[in-house]
């Protein structure tokens, strides 16, 4: 019973660790955000109700005349104001098949671009919006779900942006990774050290 349970507390303490760096480790590529998240091709959003990836897509001024290439896809921290293209893909499959609406929000609550509601069969709305200045702005999904009994106001999905924000992330940011692999190294070291021992039968004592 004693060694179950040094087995449970040390499994206990791996899947710990095991969860504190799938959650801190980065997914994607090199696309560097705000707070130092990367990401290839947006980034999923998630409430209670409703999964989503989210892109939003910006021309660099800078960039030449001739270049023809697709804009990389930005999460939700927007490098500059300007004529940006919001992609919102749909993931939960049942949603497609239900009224769907769209605002785009200054911080102060105006409207600066909204998609009316609408069955969305392709499973992606797009929008653009001309952002006139930086700050910070909120997509808001709506969804007609009369499966949830839940209106959809209360359902939304608000997804926060900033705009023409962006800082370089500090190099604790930047070092965070490393300090999660260097964490769970460790905890799979302590595990494959100490587990072995905790469940080494004690030895049997010879009566005298």
């Amino acid at each position: 019973m004693i060694r179950i349970s040094r087995l449970s507390a040390a499994l206990l303490l791996f899947a710990t660790g095991l969860q504190l760096a799938m959650a801190s480790v980065p997914l994607g590529g090199n696309r560097k955000g705000a707070n130092g998240s990367y990401d290839l091709y947006g980034c999923m959003l998630t409430n209670d109700y409703y999964v989503v990836n989210f892109a939003a897509y910006q021309i660099d001024p800078n960039r030449a005349k001739d270049d023809k290439s697709v804009p990389q896809a930005e999460c939700v921290d927007l490098p500059r104001v300007g004529k940006t293209q919001i992609a919102i893909d749909l993931l939960d499959l049942d949603v497609r098949k239900k009224p769907v609406a769209l605002k785009i929000l200054r911080e102060d609550g105006q409207s600066i671009a909204e998609l009316p509601m609408a069955v969305v069969k392709q499973g992606v709305l797009t929008t653009t919006v001309d952002f006139k200045t930086p700050g910070k702005y909120q997509a808001v999904l709506f969804v007609e779900d009369n499966d949830l009994h839940t209106p959809p106001e209360i359902s939304a999905l608000h997804m926060p942006l900033t705009v023409g924000l962006l800082v370089e992330p500090t190099a604790a940011s930047g070092n965070s990774l490393w300090i999660v692999v260097g964490l769970l190294g460790g905890l799979i070291a302590l595990a494959a050290y100490f587990v072995p021992r905790w469940l080494k039968p004690n030895p049997a004592h010879t009566p005298r």
